[in-house]
């Protein structure tokens, strides 16, 4: 199955704002004198982690709107459960792997939510007759 064209729309639009905020987040490890190569390898893999969770996530959802009403329920619940499975393990191995800042690893992981609050102000889009 092909990933349909909004999903990775969306997709490229979590990655770009999770890498506006990674540097952000860089800047103010640095600003404060926190900054080492620790916080660079820790926001790689959380940001990684959060915009290939919203991929997944995508597309799951993906699949379960041409699935049967049950098949659907079913295929979300366990999509979600791994999801956040694969989420624990890279908080973990943030945790249990010293060259890895955990901080820098967990604040990444928030960076969807905030990409999908500022969606609306970020991205106009347009209605068929051109009124939103």
């Amino acid at each position: 199955m092909k990933i349909d064209p909004v999903v990775k729309k969306e997709t490229v639009y979590i990655a770009v704002i999770v890498t506006i905020l990674s540097l952000l987040m860089e800047s103010v490890f640095l600003i404060i004198g926190k900054w080492d190569v620790t916080v660079l390898i820790g926001n790689l893999l959380g940001g990684a982690a959060a915009v290939g969770n919203f991929l997944l996530m995508g597309f799951t959802v993906q699949k379960a709107v041409v699935a049967e009403k049950k098949e659907a329920k079913s295929l979300m619940k366990v999509s979600q459960t791994l999801r956040m499975l694969m989420l624990f393990v890279v908080v973990l191995v943030g945790y249990l792997v010293e060259s890895i800042n955990l901080v820098a690893v967990v604040i990444p992981l928030l960076f969807p939510r905030v990409a999908i609050m500022l969606h609306p102000f970020i991205i106009k889009e347009k209605t068929e007759d051109g009124i939103k």
